[in-house]
């Protein structure tokens, strides 16, 4: 999945921090899955690009607040910018990374909008306003329609706040691209069966037992079609 900031859905095993961060988000728990975040890095050689790699690096290693003086000084690079606010996210600092975000998005040269509407949505559905983070996601895929973290992200949201068709329709969008994705798989068949269209559900349940027989979301799966029994 290529997402400019490493977001909560791209990692080196994509089905664990799948698996890991949509869990927190149906919880309402944004914050134990923001640990994952990523952030941007600067191509060139100038000192504020340097400054801002050097800040990355110390963030990507765990020293979050270490890493604030070195995003600051390579400022007003968007880089920078962008990945101090991640880092405020990290901080648990919401409303200011929420801030920092919202000015991002509202700079019409700015190259990183779209992920500063996602991320905005992150630090929203933090502060307990998922309505707000809505908004944003929506705001992100205005942008870029192709963003996958937002299309799943949404579908999240929209299932933990009771929208079951409208989480069905964007767990759908993103299986339309994915298609091998068992956590969606599994997240679409919940939806339907909550929907009450159990042979959706059912059609689903069974695709993420094929596709791993192994996995958490097949046992999952299967607990739903014992139900049934």
């Amino acid at each position: 999945m290529l997402l400019v900031a490493t977001p909560l859905l791209a990692a080196d095993d994509p089905l664990r921090a799948e698996r890991h961060a949509v869990a927190a988000l149906l919880r309402g728990q944004p914050a134990a899955a923001l640990q994952q975040l990523g952030g941007v890095k600067s191509g060139g050689t100038s000192a504020p690009e340097l400054e801002n790699l050097r800040g990355l690096a110390l963030m990507m290693s765990g020293d979050v607040k270490g890493s604030l003086p070195y995003f600051q000084r390579a400022l007003p690079l968007p880089e920078a910018r962008f990945n101090r606010a991640v880092a405020m996210l990290k901080l648990a600092k919401y409303a200011e990374a929420s801030a920092e975000f919202e000015t991002m998005y509202a700079d019409a040269n700015s190259p990183l909008r779209a992920p500063a509407a996602y991320h905005d949505a992150l630090a929203l559905d933090a502060l307990g306003k998922p309505n707000d983070a809505i908004v944003w996601l929506t705001h992100a895929l205005d942008l870029d329609p192709s963003y996958d973290s937002a299309v799943l992200y949404l579908g999240i949201i929209r299932e933990r706040t009771g929208d079951l068709q409208g989480a069905g329709k964007a767990y759908k969008q993103f299986l339309d691209r994915h298609p091998n994705s068992i956590v969606a798989m599994l997240r679409f068949g919940i939806a339907a069966q909550r929907a009450g269209r159990p042979e959706v559900a059912r059609q689903y349940f069974e695709k993420v037992i094929a596709a791993v027989p192994s996995s958490a979301e097949a046992a999952e799966a299967r607990m739903y079609l014992e139900m049934w029994e």
